[in-house]
């Protein structure tokens, strides 16, 4: 085969794939036998199945067609077709079983060409595996244009890193396998479906949901994991089994903000304030918390959905004193511009609502508030997916071997620095239960591990596949403080 790669030989058998079922080659076939109309639908289903990448439910179904029924037309081209689905699939050793026993069977078939053809193929791929040491294979998806180059880089460097420390840790080494995506969601899907062809177990990438939503369809059809690091769409991986999103969802931080004022701050008793925004950001979030409040039982006594900045100093107005004054907390989620301009508009009329014992519930524009103080008197608690100790000496490494590789120290407090501190934790996470000696399928791996905590991310899949850890903080005494 000389340099003929990897992706070379996928290429030539996909190319090919399925034209060959149609063309002229089934004409000369050399094997005048009768037509079974339930083994030609059962093909027409075995086609489709390998069309969409379901290559396992291919091979069941060629291999039905011809080992269920009599010889008929299509037992040969299911033959040929029933190894092709598992070499698509990786399983070298039965496709060339099943090819040598489709040529020695049938020397007369017109199939046999293509037959040996994807025999020499898998040969050399499952070659290449038993002299690749047990190497596992990582694939990543980003973007190499435009403006979002700069935090490509960034987001591979925080990878490498992992991959590296991995490497130098444990015998089965990872490879790295990098795609392009563009920045468009067609290439994203593409090169979701190419690393998937070169065998990777894991994807991390692509970096937006709407790249992410495009991967992820690619990935459930190529049954390969795939993790988007930024995604936090819930389109994503709503009723996928392959796709975890490491952000939490929008309507998540609502939930999961819920759930801490009720548990661990023993409220029951909970308001509403949320604006609209282009995205509906706001909504999504207040619809979350919403949501779990009367899940667990507790009562949310109004929910205010408010037009403009000015609506925000006017709360007392909107909603009466004595309603914002009989609830435990209110829920502020901000999204947008001007926030420090509406949270200041939100104390302001608390204060003129002579609310000042009420709680005060955010998200993750409430951190690094220019007036600490006045977030201190009224509790103010908030979620963030995003925390970093700096007095961590692990997070000092990073940033030592960031700054070595790209010139640049990783500030958690840049969009640069978060993005690598993120990059590096989901790998580590990833890597840890792809090596690790459970025989499950990878996703069932990451469904059930324990909650993990990164440098700057904690990740936990165990209530579906959306990350449901988040990092909760309180103004207290004029600082903003890490309560759990």
């Amino acid at each position: 085969m000389g340099v003929t790669t990897r992706l070379d030989l996928i290429k030539m058998i996909s190319a090919a794939a399925v034209l060959l079922l149609f063309s002229a080659v089934q004409a000369r076939a050399q094997e005048p036998i009768q037509s079974i109309p339930d083994a030609e639908l059962v093909f027409e289903q075995a086609v489709e199945a390998f069309e969409e990448g379901d290559y396992g439910m291919a091979f069941r179904r060629f291999r039905m067609v011809y080992s269920t029924y009599p010889l008929n037309r299509k037992t040969t081209a299911a033959m040929l077709m029933a190894g092709k689905a598992l070499y698509r699939d990786g399983q070298y050793e039965d496709a060339i079983e099943i090819l040598n026993t489709l040529v020695s069977r049938y020397p007369t078939s017109g199939y046999l060409g293509e037959a040996r053809r994807v025999i020499s193929f898998a040969q050399q791929l499952q070659n290449e595996e038993q002299s690749s040491g047990g190497v596992l294979n990582l694939g990543i998806v980003l973007p190499l244009q435009g403006e979002d180059a700069t935090l490509t880089q960034a987001l591979f460097t925080g990878v490498r890193i992992a991959v590296e420390e991995h490497n130098a840790l444990n015998d089965q080494p990872v490879k790295m396998l990098f795609r392009d995506s563009r920045g468009e969601s067609q290439r994203a899907a593409e090169a979701v479906s190419e690393l998937a062809d070169l065998g990777v177990q894991v994807i991390v990438g692509p970096l937006y949901s709407d790249e992410a939503q495009a991967a992820a369809q690619a990935a459930e059809r190529a049954r390969v994991v795939l993790i988007p690091p930024l995604a936090n769409d819930e389109a994503v991986s709503d009723g996928r089994d392959y796709v975890f999103q490491a952000n939490p969802t929008i309507s998540t931080h609502g939930r999961l903000m819920a759930r801490f004022a009720i548990q661990s701050m023993i409220m029951n008793e909970f308001g509403i304030v949320a604006g609209r925004d282009r995205d509906a950001i706001s909504e999504r979030m207040a619809e979350g918390f919403q949501e779990e409040a009367l899940l667990q039982g507790t009562d949310v006594r109004f929910y205010e959905l408010l037009e403009s900045t000015d609506d925000w100093a006017q709360l007392g107005e909107a909603i009466g004193n004595d309603t914002l004054q009989s609830v435990d907390a209110i829920y502020f989620p901000m999204a947008g511009g001007d926030v420090v301009t509406r949270i200041d508009a939100v104390f302001s009329s608390l204060y003129q609502a002579g609310a000042e014992r009420v709680r005060v519930l955010g998200n993750t524009e409430w951190h690094g508030l220019p007036n600490p103080n006045q977030a201190s008197r009224y509790g103010a608690t908030y979620t963030n997916d995003f925390y970093i100790d700096e007095t961590d000496a692990s997070v000092q490494s990073f940033s030592d071997r960031f700054n070595e590789v790209t010139g640049r120290i990783p500030n958690p407090s840049s969009t640069i620095g978060r993005l690598g501190f993120t990059a590096y934790d989901v790998t580590r996470f990833v890597l840890t239960h792809l090596t690790s000696s459970s025989s499950r399928p990878l996703r069932e791996r990451l469904r059930r591990a324990p909650a993990y905590q990164g440098l700057g991310i904690r990740i936990d899949f165990r209530n579906g596949n959306v990350n449901e850890a988040l990092y909760y903080l309180r103004y207290l005494d004029g600082r903003s403080v890490l309560v759990r």
